[in-house]
């Protein structure tokens, strides 16, 4: 699959907690509870809107970030922003952006249970 279909519902990402954040050298996990999570190839954008900060974080960049204020929180939200964009808002107010920069590699791997998506 190549980018977001806004017909694709990701609903059952909602209730989730974040029970663990992996740094690879290439890859960025995301752990939630329920055999849930995804991995992070792509660009990404962390939105900390009680500070009024933004991260962009590269494609397969391992730079700094602060995905650790994610653990503990729950999916509020996961909505199709556009064919490249997918936004997931947590309850602590932050939220992430997986954007599919690229036609060629996959950007994300998204899990839950039997499921999985390969964006």
């Amino acid at each position: 699959m190549h980018g977001f279909s806004k017909s694709t519902s990701f609903s059952f990402l909602k209730g989730l907690t974040v029970e663990q954040v992996c740094l690879g050298q290439y890859q960025t996990w995301i752990h939630f509870d329920r055999s849930a999570g995804f991995s992070m190839e792509g660009q990404y954008v962390h939105d900390i809107p009680t500070e009024n900060r933004q991260i962009v974080q590269a494609r397969s960049s391992c730079g700094a970030n602060e995905l650790y204020r994610l653990l503990g929180q729950s999916v509020t939200d996961a909505l199709v922003i556009s064919d490249e964009t997918l936004r997931i808002a947590f309850s602590n107010g932050d939220s992430l952006s997986l954007i599919d920069d690229t036609d060629q590699y996959e950007s994300f791997v998204i899990t839950s249970g039997q499921l999985s998506m390969v964006i």
